[in-house]
């Protein structure tokens, strides 16, 4: 199939196909009644200071008019909002829009205008059938009461991971002249709606493909029986060790991936098991670097196979090489949210767990924290929590849902001989392990023979901590006041979904 400028279409393979019924608009005349500037207003949590709010600042971003008089943007732009402004037409034409459905594991929102007459000027831009995989596209935004169309050309369709989650799938990358852009930018080819940037560096922006869009649309129409994107969530190598595969009693050339680990809760949870040969996924067959041979895609990253076609709930078969016998098997695809991870990428917009003890400070390690040391984290954190977060990261289990850290030691009397000691996991407290801050709230409860001891787990600085427990209330009151706390802490919170039975000894 070739679309009017003569490259070949690509798309997953979806089967839903909005379009409207009348001839469409003028091009620009789509860009201008379709695309609207968001100004939103957002204060975060201050990750290193849990406890507290960071200052509010404001992101400038767009949104795209889609059917049922709703804007389309990304989770990221509305991601700790607490105030919204939408124009129009790049006048001072504004309405104060509200967030009505999130989607952060896929990166998408949907921006609700409880007035219907800010909608009589605009129509829902017509949505593509297919993501192109070459050709020119233009990407549009209004600034500063000027309507911006600059020209983006699809250089190449890779599968990557959703920002900050787990999710792969297939994105438009994109060489644009636009400046400054990755805002949630609609992205068009000849009127109609082809995707949204979620990123851009310098001039290379990633786009959510249309396909995307279209699924998160459809199935948000109905909000409470949304069916998340599925995981894989199997953690896996390729298979290109020709010895290593003999050794695993594959013959011939190697192929399929090698599975290494199993999280609790993933879809291969209870199917998979380590050292598995993953051969195919629902008919199609995986190389041994972890690709397939998609029929519009050319060969993708076998993850897409989930997203393409397939939603949480369904049921795929798959065939695994176990122990050098060909197995047929099927496997429940679910979500993979990061809240399942032992040490989530994103935290969300959610309150961050903590706790103050007598001036001890814990909170629960995850990327929020992380990146508290800045653009270079990853190489400027302490190794001692990056190694935790490169290999334990989805290593949640029902007796381990967190790594708790005593992240500072806030000097008082009561706390002499441990101030200066700072990131350090906790492995017990008075005995008990420690998965999370609510079952650190739970062990404080219970003292023995009058004294707190909290284990570190190994370190150069300090092993144990061993305080008086008569004077924990009184000490944690002092520090309260002394530094302007306003509470003692924040429980964690429940899990919003069951992730299943357990995999014992997977991970």
């Amino acid at each position: 199939m070739t679309g009017r400028r003569g490259g070949p279409l690509l798309g997953l393979a979806l089967g839903l196909v909005l379009a409207p019924s009348t001839a469409a608009p003028p091009v620009r005349e789509v860009y201008e009644q379709s695309v609207v500037a968001l100004t939103v207003t957002y204060q975060g949590w201050d990750a290193d200071r849990p406890w507290a709010k960071q200052r509010p600042g404001v992101r400038q971003a767009s949104a795209v008019v889609v059917e049922g008089s709703r804007l389309l943007t990304t989770a990221q732009i509305v991601a700790d909002a607490t105030f919204l402004q939408a124009d129009k037409f790049g006048r001072s034409t504004r309405a104060n829009p509200r967030v009505e459905f999130v989607d952060p594991e896929i990166d998408l929102a949907l921006i609700a205008v409880d007035d219907p007459a800010f909608f009589s000027d605009l129509v829902a831009a017509p949505l593509a059938a297919l993501a192109p995989s070459e050709g020119t596209l233009r990407t549009v935004r209004w600034r500063n009461q000027q309507l911006e169309s600059a020209a983006s050309r699809v250089k190449r369709i890779v599968v990557e991971s959703s920002t900050f989650t787990s999710v792969e799938h297939p994105f438009l990358t994109v060489e644009t002249d636009l400046d400054g852009g990755g805002w949630a930018e609609p992205v068009f080819l000849e009127g109609q709606l082809v995707g949204i940037t979620v990123s851009q560096n310098e001039r290379r922006a990633r786009v959510l493909p249309v396909e995307i869009l279209a699924r998160f649309l459809e199935r948000a129409k109905e909000p409470a029986t949304y069916r998340p994107f599925p995981v894989f969530g199997a953690l896996w190598q390729l298979n290109t060790d020709p010895a290593l595969t003999a050794w695993l009693g594959q013959v011939g050339e190697p192929r399929g991936i090698l599975i290494r680990q199993i999280p609790w809760g993933s879809s291969a949870c209870g199917v998979l098991e380590p050292w598995d040969i993953l051969l195919s996924i629902d008919g199609q067959p995986i190389d041994a670097e972890g690709f397939f041979a998609h029929p519009r895609y050319g060969q993708l990253r076998f993850p897409a196979i989930f997203v393409i076609d397939r939603t949480a709930g369904e049921v795929v078969p798959i065939q695994v090489l176990r122990g050098g016998v060909s197995l047929d098997l099927r496997m429940m695809l679910r979500a993979y949210p990061a809240a399942q991870e032992l040490i989530p990428a994103e935290s969300g917009s959610g309150a961050p767990p903590y706790r103050i003890a007598g001036g001890l400070v814990f909170r629960e390690l995850d990327g929020e924290y992380l990146r508290t040391w800045g653009r270079d984290w990853a190489s400027e954190a302490p190794l001692r929590l990056l190694g935790r977060f490169n290999t334990e990261q989805n290593g949640q289990t029902p007796e381990r849902r967190r790594i708790v850290l005593l992240t500072a030691v806030l000097p008082s009397a009561y706390t002499i001989g441990y101030h200066g000691l700072e990131n350090l996991p906790v492995e017990t407290v008075n005995g008990i392990v420690i998965d999370s801050i609510e079952g650190l709230n739970r062990a404080l409860e219970r003292p023995q023979d009058g004294f707190h001891t909290i284990v570190l787990a190994p370190n150069g600085f300090r092993r144990e901590i061993v305080l008086e427990a008569a004077g924990l209330e009184a000490a944690t009151a002092e520090i309260l006041e002394e530094y302007g706390i306003p509470a003692a802490g924040r429980a964690s919170a429940p899990l919003p979904f069951d992730p299943g039975p357990p995999c014992p000894g997977d991970y």
